[in-house]
């Protein structure tokens, strides 16, 4: 019978691939329901690793702990909304709108599992943990736009920070004020604070 396989190789690789990617969508799921029930302080690796049912030597495979594993999951979702540059730096009005818009509507899809997250850890230390790792991101993706040609008036430690600040507490506003605005009157208001047209 002949193989499909020309390097009998592959087909571990492939099983590893999947392997890796099916630990990380767990581990991920298994961090968000933990994160609807309790605080981000009180999970253990244990509890972490029992609800993903995976082995704690697997856990440590793939992150030095939970904290790793939450800024995975941070870059996992902006990567899943495909964002650009120009979306993430505030390059534009249109830009702006686009990134909320895009963020916003991830939300939405599954809005009353991060509404828990948001109840239980909005005053925990999981806020700061989001919070220094978008930093972190914007600050990497501003010193990439600034060797590609960019410039910027503002320093990029400041701006970095300063766009973090402006995200998460868009972000906290959505999900205190959710059920009084749908989408497009929530961001519309938001770009209208951006551009600073407040009065009539």
């Amino acid at each position: 019978m002949q193989s499909f396989i020309s390097d009998p190789h592959d087909l571990h690789d492939s099983h590893d691939r999947l392997a890796a990617r099916r630990t990380y969508l767990l581990l991920r799921t298994s961090l968000l329901d933990l994160l609807c029930r309790e605080p981000y302080e009180k999970i253990s690796l244990t509890e972490l690793c029992a609800a993903a049912m995976i082995p704690r030597s697997t856990f440590y495979r793939y992150f030095e702990d939970k904290d790793d594993l939450q800024r995975y999951c941070l870059q996992a979702m902006l990567e899943d909304a495909h964002f650009n540059e120009d979306v993430l730096c505030f390059k534009n009005a249109d830009s702006i709108r686009d990134f909320l818009l895009t963020l916003i509507r991830i939300l939405d899809a599954d809005l009353p599992r991060y509404r828990d997250i948001y109840q239980i850890n909005k005053d925990g230390m999981l806020m700061k943990i989001i919070r220094d790792y978008l930093i972190q991101i914007l600050a990497g993706m501003l010193k990439h736009a600034k060797s590609s040609g960019c410039r910027f008036k503002i320093e990029i430690p400041i701006f970095s920070a300063l766009l973090a600040d402006f995200y998460f507490s868009t972000l906290r506003c959505y999900m205190e004020l959710s059920d009084q605005y749908d989408i497009d009157t929530f961001v519309d208001n938001v770009c209208l604070f951006s551009e600073k047209d407040f009065f009539l």
